[in-house]
């Protein structure tokens, strides 16, 4: 049974703890092919899908954990994100904040102790949340970085929604590709294409703190501008 869109939308987060059930094939297919036809700049469908699992997937989890014990300098094919302004810094530490908060106090409540000394974000980020499966949105290097990223998005958002409603979770992430060439490795015929973003997708955990902490969103005044 599937999800009105509006439910669709509103009930989707990242979801950063999965099952460890894995995620059918004939599933994954179905949701990509809902998620073809979401809009692309002259309806190029610029987006190519990789889905990795199995030993590929657990092979690059280890060597992306490798590279991120050995604290390897990103080369992301997007090169770096210049510094935020300052009502955006502000929204992702709230974000930040609030998330921490809401977890550390939770898992106390369940009696887990904070580990000691603290595991490094990017050490832990290499498990990619526990998730069985994940979608590697590319593009030909041909097509200017602005269609390839905005069709990307475009094509990520609904492939999102079609999980969403089929009752999975995902986690759309940019820092999980920050070494392409380790992608490039595995994935076939990459050779010649940007790496956008990887998509973690699998049922998700619901009992897991991080799953549920408390989201919230901008007021439509504070980003909208009505021009009559």
């Amino acid at each position: 049974m599937t999800l009105d869109v509006t439910d669709a939308i509103l009930q989707r987060r990242a979801i950063r703890k999965y099952k460890p059930d894995p995620v059918p094939d004939e599933l994954l297919r179905e949701i990509l092919a809902e998620a073809r036809w979401a809009p692309s700049a002259t309806n190029t469908q610029s987006t190519n899908v990789y889905v990795l699992s199995g030993r590929p997937f657990a092979r690059f989890k280890a060597e992306l954990k490798q590279y991120a014990e050995s604290e390897v300098a990103p080369n992301p094919d997007f090169g770096p994100s210049p510094e935020l302004p300052p009502a955006l810094q502000a929204r992702q530490q709230s974000l930040f904040q609030a998330r921490m908060a809401f977890v550390a106090a939770e898992e106390a409540k369940l009696g887990i102790k904070p580990a000691e000394p603290p595991v490094n974000p990017t050490v832990a980020g290499a498990e990619i949340f526990g998730a069985p499966a994940a979608l590697v949105l590319t593009f030909d290097k041909r097509v200017s970085d602005g269609y390839g990223c905005f069709d990307a998005g475009l094509f990520a958002m609904a492939l999102c929604l079609a999980a969403q409603a089929r009752g999975l979770g995902t986690c759309i992430t940019g820092s999980n590709v920050r070494y392409p060439d380790l992608l490039r490795k595995i994935l076939p015929g990459t050779e010649n294409q940007k790496i956008v973003v990887l998509i973690a997708i699998g049922y998700p955990d619901p009992e897991a703190p991080i799953n549920r902490f408390p989201r919230e969103r901008i007021p439509v005044e504070e980003f909208v501008t009505f021009v009559r």
